[in-house]
């Protein structure tokens, strides 16, 4: 029996090798005074870039966003916004069959009021959009020292200037959550890669209590636990990881719990996710196959002409879209690193089965790790062709959302 055992042992050894590698912690990365200035300017320039870009195509529009909020704040003021500065004024509000607040996640709206308090005077946009870049500075940072654990600092450059040039990058400049989740994710990532797992669930923590696919962090952190030869026991060294593990999807776990004490079933998050057109039974994917065939049924449930005159568009480009970030899951895992790969893969899993395609663009633009494949391409040629469609892509981005039309 002792051998059978020892030969399942180094067999299960050998194929958890095969699909997940080894390596040991990365060491610490230290950015020099001079690359930090460079990642702080470059979040400058792109700002104003997207400032700019945004009084340009809100005079060419036909309509406006942001409507009594004061110029410049106005640009970054559509859509969800308006939901997340009355639960930052007022709190949740829950009544069934209608489009209620307890469908969107309370960390962003929770740190609206605090900087609110904070900086008075200026509004609840301002408060928000403070929120948003002190979010994407630290984020920006992550990301760069996360991919310059394993490449050069050239990849790291180019990763998160494919990351910034992304049509849906737009999303992390305006009044939204998608800077603070990307913060969660990186800090996440990176904490994991240092083997640091408590600071790893922290940051997991934070994440899933800003948006519900924060909870699948907890499968990335598995893998890099087994990576690190961390996952076979449970010696006391282990303990933290599996700790870390654990605490990653906490910060949904509470918010379901609030959603019991205070209206008596978690449930009524996906009734609300349900009446704001956010859920159905299919898998997203489909929709675009739907279009393809002709049935614009669905398609329309989603992207009705009310919001957009190009709801053909949005659905092939968000099916193709989730499709496309699935497979450079796939090839993350395989090229570059289990962990990332197994990031992006449950990440597309969950947003396939949750049933809607809407916002997709905005859902995947935070998998960071995918635009390390695009920083990985050797031609020069192509990095550019990329780089110029991402720009005309996010200009695009641009003129939808100030204008108050679908941007995702």
């Amino acid at each position: 029996m002792l051998k059978i055992s020892k030969r399942w042992a180094a067999r299960s050894d050998k194929l958890l090798k095969r699909l997940v590698g080894r390596s040991a912690p990365a060491t610490a990365q230290r950015v020099s005074l001079r690359t930090a200035g460079m990642i702080l300017a470059s979040l400058v320039v792109w700002r104003g870039a997207i400032t700019l870009f945004s009084w340009l195509l809100d005079r060419t529009g036909r309509a406006s966003c942001g409507t009594g909020v004061p110029v410049p704040w106005k640009y970054s003021s559509c859509w969800d916004t308006e939901t997340y500065q009355i639960i930052a004024a007022r709190g949740y509000d829950y009544a069934p069959d209608s489009p209620s607040s307890i469908a969107f996640f309370p960390l962003f709206p929770l740190l609206m009021r605090w900087a609110d308090d904070v900086v008075p005077g200026h509004g609840d946009v301002f408060a928000s959009l403070i929120v948003t870049h002190i979010a994407l500075a630290v984020a920006a940072f992550y990301v760069f020292l996360t991919v310059r654990a394993d490449f050069s600092e050239a990849i790291a450059w180019r990763t998160l200037v494919f990351l910034l040039l992304f049509p849906s990058a737009l999303f992390f400049s305006v009044a939204y959550p998608e800077a603070l989740f990307l913060l969660g994710i990186a800090g996440c990532l990176y904490h994991a890669r240092r083997g640091q797992w408590l600071l790893a669930g922290l940051f997991g923590i934070f994440a899933s209590l800003t948006k519900l696919t924060g909870i699948v962090l907890f499968i990335p952190l598995l893998v890099e636990m087994s990576t690190q030869r961390a996952l076979p026991g449970m010696e006391r060294a282990n303990s933290r990881a599996w700790l870390g593990a654990l605490l990653a999807p906490m910060g949904a776990v509470g918010y379901f719990a609030w959603l019991i004490w205070q209206f008596g079933d978690y449930r009524v998050f996906f009734e609300a996710q349900e009446n704001w057109v956010r859920g159905s039974n299919r898998p997203v994917f489909l929709y675009g196959l739907d279009r393809l065939r002709g049935d614009v049924t669905g398609m329309l449930a989603f992207y009705p002409r009310s919001i957009t005159d190009f709801p053909t568009f949005w659905v092939l480009y968000d099916s193709l879209l989730l499709v496309a970030f699935f497979v450079a899951g796939i090839l993350l895992w395989r090229q570059v690193r289990a962990s990332y790969g197994a990031l992006v893969i449950s990440s597309c899993l969950l947003l396939t089965f949750s049933g809607n395609p809407q916002s997709m663009n905005r859902y995947v633009v935070v998998l960071f790790p995918v635009f390390i494949l695009l920083a990985r391409i050797r031609s020069s040629r192509v990095r550019y062709a990329l780089a110029l469609m991402f720009t005309i892509g996010l200009a695009t981005e641009i003129y939808f959302f100030v204008n108050g039309l679908w941007a995702g």
